[in-house]
């Protein structure tokens, strides 16, 4: 586990997908980017820094475990990037990147 993935404890959940969300920091973890730009493929995870803080809800509803009915997948998707901005900011803030 890297400091970024230890990073996530405690995090207040950055992706927020109204009516997902948890909104309990204790249910944060790094949610790892889904695409293979971010060199993600089978069996292997996205690089560390393609990731958000996310509460487990809104990482099951983003990996498309648990669905979304009032979001499109592209919504999904931009609120997961959106979190991903707003996480690389915390990252920067705390000296992890």
């Amino acid at each position: 586990m890297s400091k970024i993935t230890k990073s996530a404890n405690g995090e207040d959940c950055q992706v927020r997908i109204v009516g997902i969300c948890k909104g309990d920091p204790s249910y944060t973890i790094w949610s790892h980017c889904r695409h293979g730009a971010a060199g993600k493929g089978k069996g292997i995870k996205a690089i560390d820094l393609a990731g958000a803080y996310a509460c487990t809800a809104c990482d099951a509803a983003y990996d498309q475990l648990q669905g979304v009915p009032h979001m499109t997948r592209d919504e999904v998707d931009l609120d997961w990037f959106m979190g991903h901005m707003r996480s690389l900011v915390i990252l920067s803030n705390k000296g992890l990147i």
